[in-house]
């Protein structure tokens, strides 16, 4: 026997709700409550602030993945500054003959291996310390780094310092709004379940197949088992949305 499914997505529960009270709404109009006046006004108070909460969370999400974007982009930016900055100065001290100890004013070893860069926090640190052991070097004698120049590096690194602060506050924002949601399904899950069983309660002197044709109308779906013969109306539209 098939198998009424109660919505488990989102966007399935603000279906099934505005559906139920489309069609509650019409049938009412013709004098025909298969549910209760007070419970359709609750459902569409829930619905409305279901759907609110809804596309709260969608913008939020959007938001933040917004800041990770441009944080990413930032980062990606500082890094080709940084990893270029590196190479040109192991080649500007080869070629002017300097000795290897001016690499160490940037934390690269005396053998020219470049610090160890696997997250964002080494990446930062690594542009922190250009700029510090660029300012080190010109004390002692040796000209600044060009192209790029630690006033390059500088301002990519305050731009990516910026962007991973944005990040922070909009993970924060998007996690209190999707909570908001969650504490709401419950709530929502309980409204479908009471419209449901109103429905059938009303329909339970009917034949199964109708009571499942009548529940459709009320964006219900059944789920059929494998070889399950279909309602006739199913196999006459091709319809699978209810399989």
């Amino acid at each position: 026997m098939p198998n009424l499914i109660l919505p488990k997505s989102d966007t399935k529960r603000l279906e099934v709700l505005g559906k139920s009270i489309e069609t509650g709404k019409k049938d009412a109009t013709q004098e025909k409550h298969f549910i209760p006046e007070e419970l359709l006004t609750n459902a569409e108070e829930i619905k409305n602030r279901f759907q609110a909460s809804y596309e709260l969370v969608n913008s939020k999400l959007s938001a933040r993945q917004k800041e990770v974007r441009e944080k990413n982009e930032s980062i990606d930016v500082l890094r080709t500054f940084v990893r270029d900055f590196f190479e040109v100065l192991k080649r500007r001290t080869y070629r002017m003959s300097q000795p290897a100890e001016v690499l160490r004013f940037f934390n690269i070893t005396l053998s020219g291996d470049l610090p160890d860069i696997r997250k964002d926090a080494d990446l930062i640190k690594a542009a922190e310390n250009i700029i510090l052991g660029d300012g080190e070097a010109v004390k002692a004698g040796y000209k600044a780094m060009q192209n790029p120049s630690a006033a390059e590096i500088q301002r990519h690194l305050d731009n990516a310092k910026r962007e991973i602060g944005d990040v922070a506050p909009a993970d924060r924002e998007f996690n209190q709004v999707q909570q908001a949601l969650t504490d709401m399904r419950d709530e929502v899950d309980d409204m479908i379940h009471e419209i449901a069983d109103y429905i059938q309660f009303s329909l339970r002197k009917q034949e199964a197949s109708k009571q499942r044709r009548f529940m459709r109308t009320y964006g219900f779906e059944y789920r059929y088992l494998k070889n399950e013969p279909q309602d006739e109306e199913l196999v006459v539209s091709g319809s699978s949305d209810n399989q």
